[in-house]
């Protein structure tokens, strides 16, 4: 399954995120490091959706108030 690539600001978004050291214009010349970068922020992207969807008010649900 091919995946299209990620626009360059977001890998260097992701590469200050990762606090990766260097070059960065002349790493991401480099295709393992293009792959390792949006490899890592999609995985990012992931957790924090699967981590918004399971997100729910504690003292709330305790309290007996689950509508929404």
């Amino acid at each position: 399954m091919q995946k299209d690539h990620l626009p360059t600001h977001l890998l260097r978004v992701e590469w200050q995120l990762l606090h990766m050291r260097g070059d960065f214009d002349a790493a991401i010349q480099r295709a393992s490091v293009r792959d390792a970068l949006e490899s890592s922020a999609r995985a990012r992207e992931t957790r924090e959706r699967r981590r918004a969807a399971v997100r729910v008010d504690v003292k709330r649900l305790q309290a007996g108030d689950a509508e929404d």
